[in-house]
């Protein structure tokens, strides 16, 4: 870990884009991560052409999916999903607009995430607003679900809670305070910046602080995290987002009396599950009847990845192909 009250200097640390990097206060109970998105970001939304509010609702899913899952400490996943109250029937403004979004990270091979939308109840909505809209403008009165898939066949681990506030920030908070019981707080950003020549692209960042759970050591003070959450709340989207600021130099603002200690950050790119191989045997094991339905003339299947909108084609033989592989 590098200690910010020396050298090397904070404008060295965390600086560049699609990171993620833990940092511990010098002396206190209190830990935190920082995450800032570029391309990694941009990719990710721009192949799915979202509506604005729905874009920033997608990266706030990502952020968050990164923030938390990037504490596991075994080789799996976490899984965010923010889902209406759809089946439910509940007349509730911004039910239906967008259905659900979700995200999930992998430490170590990245973050994918995307959303479920109607397009045109998005659109009123926006039209309508006369600010930025939140999760419950658009989802509704739903559930907030963190699931951690440790794979290998071993049982999931999964948490809900309802949908509050303006941000998916405020229902991962309400998920540790209700779930954990630890003291969490979380800042997120999700805005476009515009680049020389016009072209629009969209940015990301991210903070969270947590209270460590005391032990014989290191006891856990009330006043130590309510002494750094108020340092924590004077973040400006603008810090969060502005490429030519580093992580360094925000943590170093926000905490440099106390001293921060920074561990070296992580690469964040994007990722996705669907691949050639893979995607075939799964076409194998449908039904005939169910195979015939989704083919074309000659036999062929055509599909689109919601999460990356890679477009996919498989000739029946190379599906034949992977039903034999699969007994």
């Amino acid at each position: 870990m590098t200690d910010m009250t020396s050298t090397p200097g904070p404008d060295s640390l965390g600086a560049g884009d699609n990171i993620v990097l833990t940092f511990q206060l010098e002396g206190l109970s209190v830990r935190g991560r920082f995450v800032r998105l570029g391309e990694t970001m941009d990719v990710m939304l721009a192949s799915h052409d979202y509506p604005p509010s729905v874009a920033r609702l997608v990266g706030e899913c990502a952020l968050v999916a990164i923030l938390i899952g990037d504490s596991l400490k075994f080789d799996g996943r976490l899984i965010v999903q923010a889902s209406g109250p759809g089946a439910t029937g509940q007349a509730v403004e911004g039910n239906g607009a967008v259905g659900f979004v979700v995200a999930d990270f992998v430490p170590g091979q990245g973050v994918r995430a995307y959303a479920k939308y109607d397009a045109d109840r998005v659109q009123a909505l926006e039209a309508q607003a006369n600010g930025p809209l939140g999760p419950l403008d658009l989802l509704g009165k739903g559930n907030f679900v963190m699931t951690i898939d440790p794979g290998d066949s071993m049982e999931r681990y999964q948490g809900v809670t309802a949908i509050e506030g303006d941000s998916l920030a405020a229902s991962a908070e309400h998920y540790f305070a209700q779930s954990e019981q630890v003291p969490t707080r979380l800042r997120l950003a999700v805005g476009q910046q515009v680049m020389d020549g016009g072209k629009t692209v969209w940015r990301a960042g991210g903070a969270l602080i947590q209270k460590i759970a005391a032990d014989d050591s290191r006891p856990a003070e009330d006043a130590e995290f309510d002494h750094a959450l108020a340092l924590f709340n004077t973040i400006e989207d603008d810090e969060l987002l502005d490429p030519e600021l580093t992580a360094g130099r925000v943590l170093y603002r926000l905490f440099h009396e106390d001293g921060v200690r920074v561990q070296a950050e992580r690469d964040v790119s994007r990722y996705c599950t669907c691949g050639r191989a893979r995607l075939a045997k799964m076409l194998a094991r449908f039904p005939a009847d169910d195979r015939e339905h989704m083919s074309k003339e000659d036999g062929s299947v055509e599909m689109t990845c919601e999460y990356c909108k890679t477009e996919w084609r498989f000739t029946a033989e190379e599906i034949d192909a992977a039903a034999v592989a699969n007994d």
